[in-house]
């Protein structure tokens, strides 16, 4: 199996992500560390609690991190997945506490404990991921890879026009990272907007016997009233997108993807463009690919893949 840690903002598709990579059984989960984004970190680190809870794995250590950017206020996405990040379902408290210690040291000891085995897939903003590679910059080498769900390079974003919502929450990180050496894959919205979960799919999962169907299936209609208050009727009409559920498919099916070596730029002092992923097609920089970005997909294809695992889990 491959191990990963998952760096994450829960957020209702960062818990359909979680759930998959769960479901698939391609993955030793070593930990999952969280981020402030969707919603402040501490409502973050129980959400992600929580969801462990409901999949049965609360085995899986949950490591609190940063929560703000490393250099501007922070910003959420309350109004697209609730107050407290699970569509304002009624939770109650999580049966397990997060771990002692922080997610940047978690991430740290593990990775340099195991070189070249752990993979970090990273959910929301990289200012975990950026700590960790300043504090110990030979990290870089001994992580397997990083995968970003973020960025855009042939498309629009969806916060600003320019950027994506996990990389304008923290530009500053976001160029630590991309300038680190690490052998990093992006996942951006490229590949994630034309990727559609459709009212059929959900049925189908709708129909699986299990808490994480059933949990999800409880979260998923504030995700899509949001979106139709945006004017997106997604699909069938009854469809969601779940943008980190394209990046765990990435991990779990990288074949479903075209991907293309490329130097990315992170910006930072645009006024217009701040966390834009500025990408040199034809190496008028000359510096050399930094970053395997997605570019096409199988959007069908993922969108099954995801349905029928989640689907046929048995919990």
């Amino acid at each position: 199996m491959t191990r990963v840690i998952v760096d994450t903002d829960p957020g209702i598709d960062d818990t359909a992500a979680i759930f998959f990579l769960l479901a698939s059984g391609r993955f030793q989960v070593d930990a999952l560390t969280t981020v402030f984004g969707n919603v402040e970190v501490e409502q973050c680190t129980r959400n992600a609690l929580k969801i462990l809870e409901v999949a049965g794995r609360t085995d899986i250590p949950v490591y609190p991190g940063a929560a703000r950017p490393l250099a501007r206020d922070a910003h959420y996405a309350k109004f697209i997945h609730g107050e407290n990040g699970l569509g304002d379902i009624v939770l109650g408290d999580p049966s397990t506490a997060p771990e002692e210690g922080g997610a940047v040291g978690a991430i740290i000891s593990r990775v340099m404990a195991a070189p070249g085995e752990i993979s970090l897939i990273a959910l929301g903003p990289l200012t975990n991921v950026a700590l960790a590679l300043a504090a110990q910059p030979s990290l870089a080498r001994q992580l397997q890879r990083v995968i970003v769900m973020g960025g855009a390079v042939l498309t629009w974003g969806n916060v600003t026009p320019a950027a994506s919502a996990n990389l304008y929450n923290d530009p500053e990180a976001a160029r630590v990272v991309y300038r680190s050496g690490v052998r990093l894959v992006q996942v951006g919205l490229d590949v994630c907007r034309p990727t559609v979960i459709s009212g059929s799919h959900l049925a189908r999962i709708g129909g699986a016997a299990h808490d994480p169907a059933r949990f999800l299936l409880q979260i998923i209609p504030f995700i899509q009233n949001a979106y139709r208050r945006r004017g997106l009727a997604l699909g069938d009409g009854g469809g969601v997108q779940f943008n980190d559920v394209v990046c765990a498919a990435y991990a779990v099916s990288p074949a479903l993807f075209v991907t293309r070596r490329l130097f990315v730029e992170i910006e930072t002092q645009g006024a217009f463009t701040t966390g834009a992923t500025v990408a040199d097609f034809e190496g008028r920089w000359g510096h050399p690919p930094n970053v395997e970005v997605c570019l096409e997909v199988d959007a069908p294809g993922v969108a099954d893949l995801f349905t029928e695992t989640v689907a046929r889990w048995r919990v």
